[in-house]
C-alpha cells in the first residue's frame, strides 16, 4: 500500500506502550546513541515482545526520545511488557530512566514514505498524551485500560486512579497510575498535582461526539408526531450500528437518525470522526447504556469487525443488565450471518428494508419496537446442546458453583466434578476455570474426547499429546519430544516435563481441567495415569515447599471410578474435594422458565413440566427452548414430548439405539419397567451414568424420568 492509498486501510482496535527516555535532549550525542541502543536490548530481552513477534502482533516504531511497541490481539501485553521493562531496568541498575504510557484505541495501519509498517489514528495518539503525564518510573495507562483490567487478570491492587488530565488541544483524559513492588513508581506525577479539574467541574471524561453535515433523507410519509415524546425521552438513548463509508447503509442510517430524533428518541452515531478521543471508551460507554441498539446488516457491513466489536458490547451489557435491546436491520441482504454475528443476532427477529419503498413501513416497525418492548421483543435464545456459554443468560448457578470455585481459589491438589451424561459437568468447568483465570491462575484445558484413536494407543504416545496441548496453550517455548529421554518411561518423562518446563517456570498456580475423563477407563494403560494424578496429590504432603503446590488438577467425570481402577491407593478418585452435580430444583426451573419469557404460564404447569423432566438439565432447557420458540401451549408440548416425531425425537431415538446395542443393558432397562430388580451391579453403573436412569443401588433403580418412562416403555415393553 502506498502512502496515499486509503481505500484498504482498515480500522484496527490497538494496545499501545509508549515509551520515552526522561532527559534524553540533554544527553550527549554519543549517549543518546548507545541509551537507545541499551533500550532497544531491553525491550528485545522481555517474553511480551519476543511473543508478540512470533505471533506477528506487534509494530515498534522508534519515536526518537523513546519508542511505541503496538500489540494487536491482547489487551494485557503492554501491561505486562511494561512491567518486565520497569523490573528489569531497576534490577540491572540501569542508567535508563523511563516514563510509560499505555492505551487501547482505534489505529490505521499505514506505511510511511519508505514503505514501512506504521499505525496512524486515536490509539497511538492517546498512549501518547498519557505517557507525556508522567515522570521518571511512572507506568501510566488511560482509562480505557483501567477499566478492561478491573475486569481481566488481577490488577486491581495494583492500579490507582489519578482523576482527569488536561492534554494537548485542550482534551481531558482519564489516567491511573500502575504500581507495585519492583514496578512502577508511586508518587502522583507532577502534571497531575498542578492540572487538577476545578471542584465542581461537571465536564466530561470523553468529548461529544461532533455532529456531521449530512446529505438531505427522502421524505417519508408518516403519521405525523409530537416535537417531542416523553416516554421516548425517558427509555434512553438509542445507538445506531453501521459500516461507515457505505451504500445504502448511510441512506438508512441517516432516514433513522432524523425519524428517531423527531419522536423525541435521543440518537447516538459512532461516526469516528475525533482523532485523539478516547474513543474506545466512548464507543463501550454510549452503547452499554443505550436504551436499544439499532444494527444495520447489509453485505458489506456484516464483515466489519468494528459492527461484531459494537454488537458484541451490546449483547455484553444486556445479558447483563437486560439493556440495551438489540433490534437488526437487514439492508437488501438475505444472506447467512458470520459467526461472529450469527452467535448473537440469529435468534433475534429483524426488519428489513429492500429499497425507498419500504422506508415508512421499518420507521413505523422500529417506532414500535421502541414503544412496546413487550410485544415484539423476541427473546434471545441460544442452541441447547453442549456446554453453556459462559456468559449465558440459561445458565443456572448451583450450589456446587460456589463450591468449584472455593475449591479452586483454596488451591485445592484435586477436584473431582461427577454427574452423569448432559447434566452440566463441561459448563461447570468452563465458568470455575474463568474465575480463576480472574483470580491469576494460569489455565489449561484438557477435553479428552478431542483425543484421537493414535493418542491412546499408548501411555507415552498419550503423555506427549498432553505435553503439547499444555505447550501450546500456555505459549511455552518448548518442544516436549525434544526433553524428553527414552531411557526413563513415560510417567516420568512427562512429570519431569510438568515440573520443570511448565510449574517451574511460571509464577503463577496452574488449575488443570480435565473434562471427559472416562475416555481413559477402557485403555488398558489407564490406571498407570491416574496413579501418576494420584502421586502428584501425595506430593503435596511429602514436599510442602514443592512445585506441586501450585497445581490443581479439576477433574469431571460419570463413570464409576471404582469399577477400572482395583487399587484405591493408585486412584485421585477418593482424594481431594468431591463434587456431586445434582438435578435442577423445582424453584431453579421457575427461575430459568422466568429467563425463557415464562413460557410455562402458572404453577401447576410448571409441576407437570417438572414430572415429566425430573429436573435434568440438558432436557428441562431444551424443553423450556422448545416452548419459548414454537409458541406452543404446554398442553400441546406434553402431548408431544415422548413422541419419535415430536421435540424431544432426535434425543430419545439415539437412547434407544444405544439400548439396542447392547443386549445385557437393554434387558436390564426392559425388566426395571415391568417392576423387576435383577439388574448386576456394574449393569447399574454403566445405566445412571449414561444419565437414563436414578437411584442409590440397582435395587432402587427407576427411569429418571417420566420422559424416559413413556418412551421406553412404548417401544420396549
Amino acid at each position: 500500500m502506498t502512502p496515499s492509498d486509503s481505500s484498504s486501510q482498515v480500522l484496527e482496535i490497538a494496545h499501545v506502550l509508549f515509551l520515552d527516555i526522561v532527559g534524553f535532549s540533554l544527553l550527549p550525542m554519543s549517549e543518546e546513541r548507545k541509551m537507545l541502543r541499551d533500550l532497544q536490548q531491553a525491550i528485545l530481552d522481555t517474553s511480551e515482545y519476543a511473543r508478540a513477534q512470533k505471533k506477528n502482533q506487534l509494530i515498534s516504531l522508534p519515536t526518537g526520545d523513546g519508542m511505541a511497541l503496538v500489540f494487536f490481539g491482547d489487551l494485557e501485553a503492554p501491561v505486562r511488557c511494561a512491567l518486565e521493562l520497569s523490573r528489569s531496568l531497576a534490577n540491572a541498575a540501569s542508567q535508563i530512566s523511563l516514563r510509560m504510557g499505555v492505551h487501547t484505541g482505534p489505529v490505521y495501519r499505514v506505511a510511511d514514505i519508505k514503505f514501512n509498517s506504521n499505525v496512524a489514528g486515536g490509539g497511538i495518539n492517546i498512549a501518547q498524551r498519557v505517557m507525556d503525564c508522567g515522570d521518571a518510573g511512572h507506568i501510566l495507562v488511560s482509562g480505557t485500560v483501567t477499566e478492561f483490567l478491573r475486569q481481566i487478570g488481577n490488577w486491581s491492587s495494583s492500579l490507582h486512579e489519578l482523576g482527569e488530565v488536561e492534554v494537548k488541544h485542550g482534551k481531558r483524559i482519564r489516567v491511573s497510575n500502575l504500581y507495585g513492588e519492583g514496578f512502577g513508581n508511586p508518587k502522583t506525577p507532577a502534571k497531575l498535582k498542578q492540572n487538577r479539574p476545578a471542584a465542581g467541574s461537571t465536564e466530561s471524561v470523553a468529548p461529544t461526539l461532533p455532529r456531521v453535515p449530512t446529505a438531505p433523507v427522502p421524505a417519508v410519509a408518516t403519521t405525523p408526531v409530537p416535537a417531542i415524546e416523553s416516554n421516548a425521552a425517558k427509555r434512553g438513548e438509542v445507538a445506531l450500528l453501521y459500516k461507515r463509508n457505505a451504500e445504502p447503509d448511510e441512506k438508512v442510517l441517516r432516514l433513522l437518525e432524523e425519524q428517531l430524533t423527531s419522536r423525541g428518541y435521543p440518537v447516538f452515531v459512532d461516526r469516528h470522526l475525533q482523532v485523539g478521543m478516547e474513543w474506545a471508551r466512548e464507543i463501550e460507554h454510549r452503547v452499554s447504556n443505550a436504551f436499544a441498539v439499532i444494527v444495520l446488516l447489509s453485505a458489506k457491513s456484516v464483515n466489519s469487525e468494528m459492527l461484531a466489536y459494537e454488537v458484541q458490547i451490546a449483547n455484553g451489557s444486556a445479558q447483563k443488565n437486560g439493556t440495551p435491546r438489540i433490534l437488526p436491520i437487514r439492508i437488501d441482504f438475505d444472506g447467512a450471518l458470520p459467526s461472529p454475528l450469527a452467535a448473537i443476532l440469529d435468534g433475534i427477529q429483524y426488519a428489513q428494508w429492500k429499497g425507498s419503498q419500504d422506508s415508512s413501513s421499518l420507521i413505523a416497525e422500529v417506532t414500535e419496537a421502541l414503544q412496546n418492548p413487550s410485544k415484539t421483543a423476541p427473546r434471545r435464545l441460544e442452541a441447547v446442546g453442549g456446554a453453556v456459554p459462559v456468559d449465558s443468560l440459561f445458565y443456572i448457578v448451583r450450589p456446587t458453583d460456589e463450591e468449584f470455585h472455593q475449591a479452586l481459589l483454596r488451591k485445592d491438589s484435586i477436584v473431582l466434578i461427577k454427574g452423569a451424561r448432559q447434566m452440566g459437568k463441561s459448563s461447570l468447568m468452563a465458568r470455575g476455570l474463568q474465575e480463576a483465570r480472574k483470580a491469576g491462575s494460569k489455565i489449561i484445558l484438557t477435553d479428552f474426547q478431542k483425543l484421537n484413536a493414535s493418542h491412546l494407543e499408548s501411555v507415552e504416545k498419550l503423555f506427549l499429546a498432553l505435553s503439547d496441548w499444555i505447550a501450546e496453550q500456555l505459549d511455552l517455548d518448548v518442544i516436549p519430544a525434544d526433553v524428553w529421554n527414552a531411557r526413563r518411561g513415560p510417567s516420568m518423562n512427562f512429570e519431569r516435563f510438568l515440573k520443570r518446563e511448565v510449574l517451574d517456570k511460571i509464577p503463577e498456580p496452574l488449575v488443570w481441567g480435565m473434562d471427559e475423563v472416562d475416555r481413559l477407563f477402557s485403555c488398558n494403560f489407564g490406571s498407570e495415569v491416574f496413579g501418576l494424578f494420584r502421586s502428584w496429590h501425595n506430593e503435596r504432603s511429602l514436599d510442602p515447599g514443592g512445585p506441586w503446590q501450585k497445581l490443581t488438577l479439576a477433574i469431571a467425570y460419570a463413570t464409576e471410578a471404582h469399577m477400572f481402577i482395583t487399587d484405591m491407593n493408585q486412584s485421585p478418585f477418593n482424594v481431594g474435594t468431591r463434587l456431586v452435580l445434582a438435578d435442577f430444583t423445582p424453584l431453579q426451573l421457575s427461575e430459568l422458565n422466568k429467563r425463557y419469557g415464562s413460557p410455562l404460564r402458572d404453577q401447576p404447569e410448571l409441576d407437570q413440566f417438572y414430572a415429566l423432566m425430573g429436573g435434568q438439565p440438558y432436557l428441562t432447557r431444551r424443553g423450556l427452548h422448545e416452548l419459548a420458540s414454537s409458541n406452543l401451549r404446554f398442553h400441546d408440548f406434553e402431548s408431544q414430548a415422548a413422541r419419535d416425531d415430536g421435540p424431544f425425537g432426535d434425543h430419545l431415538r439415539r437412547l434407544l439405539v444405544s439400548l439396542a446395542e447392547d443386549v445385557t443393558l437393554c434387558n436390564s432397562v426392559r425388566e426395571m419397567l415391568s417392576g423387576r430388580h435383577n439388574a448386576p451391579v456394574e449393569v447399574f453403573y454403566r445405566l445412571r451414568s449414561s444419565g437414563l436412569v436414578s437411584g442409590e443401588s440397582a435395587r432402587e433403580m427407576k427411569p429418571r424420568c417420566k420422559l424416559y418412562e413413556l418412551y421406553l416403555a412404548r417401544n420396549l415393553l
